[in-house]
C-alpha cells in the first residue's frame, strides 16, 4: 500500500479529466482492500489472472479484511489512512460510501466513466436508480463503480402455505394480511407451545429497514442528516413488529441474526433477506421457495445496499487501478457473481437472465425492485446509528423498554449524533 499523510490526500490531489492509456510493458504494483467475502476473492484472482495477461510485469496486492460490523470495516480503513497506510483501490459496501468519502482520500470516478466507452457500456446495464443511490450526498460525486448489491425481500415456504390452506402471497399484500398469514402459518402443540413460528423478525438493521419504508418512514431522512423517528408512523412500525412477537406469538423473540437457519430447519415458515441466503437454502435441500415483495401498509417499497470499488488519491498508478476495476466489475465478473448466487449482480442482463431467475420462484422481483428500491440510510456516522438504532430496537421489541421511552431515547441520542456530523 502506498504512503501518503491524510492530510495531504485532503488538499487538492484532484483526478485529471481522463487517464491516460498505460503500456502493457509497465513495472507497478497495485494494492486492494476489501472485506473477506470467498466470492470476491475467487474473482479477484480470475481477474488479477486476465489482468496479468494485458499487464503481466504488473503486480497485485490483496488484502482482505473480515467484517463483523460495517463500522469495524469503515473504521479499519479509517485508521490505516490515518497511518498513511492507504491501498489503491478500496472496496466497500454503501455502508461505508460517505465515512470513506469523507477523508478526501477517493477520486471522483465520473470523468474517467464519462470518456471511456467499456464503462459507459457497463452502465448502461445498472439500473439508474442504484447509482443514484451510490452518489456521495455531500457533493454528488461517484466515488465507487458498483460490482452487486442486495435488496430485502420475504422467502417463504411453499410447502408450508399448502399445508396451511394459505394462499401464495401476492405482489401487493398488505401488513394486515401478512400478520393473518403468519398467524395462519404459526403451529402450537397441544399445550399451546409453538413449534413452528409464522415469521422471524429480522434481527439487523438492513433487514429490517424495509418494515418502516414501506410505512413512509425510517431513522434517517431522505438527505440522511435529520432523524425521524417521531414520526407516528415509526412508533406504528414499531408496534406492529412487537406485535409479532409479543402478542401473537408467531414471531420468536427478537434476536440478532437473518433467520436462514430457522428457516432451513423448519423452525420458521417466513423470513426476511437478501439474495446472499440462496446459496445456503440450496444446500439445505429446500426445494419449494418462493419469494415474495415485502408488505405494504403505505408504501410499496424495499430497501438497497450496493457494492462498489474506489481508487484512492494515493494510487500512483490511477490509470492501471482503473484498469483492473474494470476487470472486477465487466461481464465476466458479473456472471461469476451471478454463478455463485451471493448477491444481486448489478448488471440487469446478468441478474434477469433465466437461469439466474430460476430459483426461488418468482425471483424476477429481486431485479424488478432495482428501480423503486430505497438506499439504506448511511451517513458518514453509520456505525453510531446504526447502534443506537438497534440497541433501542432490541430493547423495545424485548419488552425491556415501553414504546415512549424507546422513541424519545432514540431520538435524543440520534440528535446529538447527526448534530456532530453535520457540522
Amino acid at each position: 500500500m502506498k504512503k501518503l499523510l491524510l492530510g495531504a490526500a485532503m488538499t487538492g490531489m484532484l483526478i485529471q479529466p481522463a487517464l491516460a492509456q498505460q503500456s502493457s510493458d509497465i513495472t507497478a504494483t497495485l494494492s486492494i482492500l476489501s472485506w473477506t467475502n470467498d466470492q470476491f476473492i475467487a474473482s479477484v484472482d480470475k481477474a488479477t489472472a486476465r489482468f496479468q495477461e494485458r499487464y503481466p510485469n504488473v503486480t497485485i496486492e490483496s488484502q482482505y479484511t473480515p467484517v463483523k460490523t460495517w463500522g469495524d470495516y469503515n473504521n479499519s480503513f479509517i485508521n490505516r489512512a490515518a497511518t498513511g497506510d492507504i491501498p489503491d483501490i478500496f472496496s466497500v459496501a454503501i455502508e461505508g460510501f460517505a465515512q470513506s468519502a469523507a477523508t478526501g482520500l477517493l477520486r471522483d470516478l465520473e470523468s474517467i466513466i464519462n470518456t471511456d466507452a467499456g464503462a459507459q457500456a457497463v452502465l448502461s446495464d445498472i439500473e439508474t436508480n442504484l447509482l443514484d443511490g451510490m452518489r456521495t450526498r455531500s457533493n454528488g460525486e461517484l466515488n465507487f463503480f458498483p460490482t452487486e448489491w442486495n435488496n430485502i425481500v420475504v422467502y417463504y415456504n411453499k410447502d408450508m402455505f399448502d399445508e396451511a390452506g394459505v394462499a401464495y402471497p401476492s405482489d401487493d399484500w398488505t401488513w394486515d394480511e401478512f400478520r393473518a398469514v403468519a398467524n395462519a402459518l404459526t403451529v402450537r402443540d397441544s399445550d399451546g407451545e409453538v413449534t413452528r413460528f409464522g415469521y422471524f423478525v429480522p434481527g439487523f438493521n438492513f433487514g429490517v429497514a424495509p418494515w418502516f419504508y414501506t410505512n413512509g418512514t425510517g431513522v434517517l431522512d431522505r438527505d440522511w442528516r435529520e432523524p425521524t423517528v417521531t414520526m407516528p408512523e415509526f412508533a406504528e412500525t414499531l408496534e406492529y413488529l412487537h406485535g409479532l412477537i409479543n402478542d401473537d406469538h408467531s414471531a420468536p423473540a427478537f434476536e440478532a441474526g437473518v433467520g436462514d437457519g430457522k428457516f432451513a430447519s423448519g423452525q420458521v415458515a417466513m423470513f426476511s433477506a437478501g439474495h446472499w441466503v440462496v446459496p445456503g437454502i440450496v444446500e439445505s435441500g429446500l426445494t419449494n421457495v418462493g419469494v415474495a415483495m415485502m408488505p405494504r401498509n403505505k408504501a410499496d417499497a424495499t430497501v438497497f445496499g450496493i457494492g462498489g470499488l474506489s481508487i484512492t488519491q494515493a494510487s500512483e498508478h490511477p490509470e492501471l487501478a482503473w484498469e483492473f476495476i474494470k476487470e472486477l466489475t465487466g461481464s465476466v465478473f458479473q456472471q461469476e457473481l451471478a454463478d455463485s448466487g451471493q448477491s444481486i449482480p448489478s448488471s440487469r442482463s446478468a441478474a434477469t437472465s433465466a437461469e439466474w431467475v430460476a430459483f426461488p420462484d418468482n425471483s424476477e422481483i429481486f431485479y424488478g425492485s432495482a428501480a423503486t428500491a430505497i438506499p439504506i440510510a448511511a451517513p458518514a456516522n453509520f456505525a453510531a446509528v446504526e447502534e443506537i438504532f438497534m440497541r433501542h430496537l432490541e430493547s423495545y421489541l424485548n419488552e425491556n423498554q415501553d414504546l415512549d421511552t424507546t422513541v424519545d431515547e432514540m431520538d435524543r441520542e440520534l440528535q446529538r449524533a447527526m448534530s456532530r456530523v453535520n457540522k
